[in-house]
């Protein structure tokens, strides 16, 4: 039976009711639940975003946050360093090259580096030397580290730019070059790492 027939049964039973008041009555109820049921829903949607703020905070908490590889893999900032990345005017650039990369892609990103008047300076760091840096970031966490190959460490290039308000251009210009997997920005003083990197 559907809501019609329900409808209809109901006023057939009631001689003095007025099926065009029931209808409106219910019109208006049916529209009150609606409205409530919003509230409830924003509400709740409000509640959620709170949870999620909070939840982005770093508060302390009483579990361990779980560690994973690709966290582990991101550059650690240099402490003097943004901590996340940067979009533009970048001072300092860590380009991570592909696990595959060749030896002749290497030696080209290195060329082009050496060549560019954007850069100032320019160092490579190999995968044992990430490896290392790696193990003394993490060396509270040996199950972690144990979890972790020299392999799944990148190769990278560290830059120093000569002009940070050119960042955007260079990180177009290299992301777009073989071996280049990502191009990490951020804004360090003088004194900080090349590359903004531990």
């Amino acid at each position: 039976m559907d809501l019609r027939e329900h409808f209809d049964r109901a006023v057939d039973d009631d001689p003095g009711a007025d099926p065009g008041v029931m209808a409106q009555a219910a019109i208006v109820r049916g529209g009150q639940v609606r409205r409530r049921r919003r509230q409830v829903a924003g509400a709740a949607g409000g509640v959620l975003a709170v949870l999620g703020i909070v939840a982005g905070l770093n508060l302390p908490s009483q579990a361990e946050p779980e560690v994973t590889v690709a966290a582990a893999m991101r550059p650690a900032a240099a402490a003097s360093c943004t901590v996340d990345p940067v979009e533009k005017d970048a001072t300092d650039v860590a380009l991570l090259l592909t696990e595959d990369a060749s030896a002749r892609e290497k030696s080209e990103l290195a060329a082009a580096l050496d060549q560019d008047p954007r850069v100032g300076t320019v160092l490579f760091e190999s995968r044992a030397a990430a490896y290392e840096k790696f193990r003394q970031l993490w060396a509270d966490s040996p199950d972690f580290v144990a979890s972790v190959s020299l392999q799944q460490l990148p190769e990278s290039f560290r830059v120093r730019l000569a002009d940070p308000a050119r960042f955007t251009a260079f990180e177009r210009d290299f992301a777009r070059r073989d071996g280049v997997q990502d191009i990490v920005g951020r804004v360090c003083p003088v004194s900080a790492a090349v590359g903004g990197v531990r």
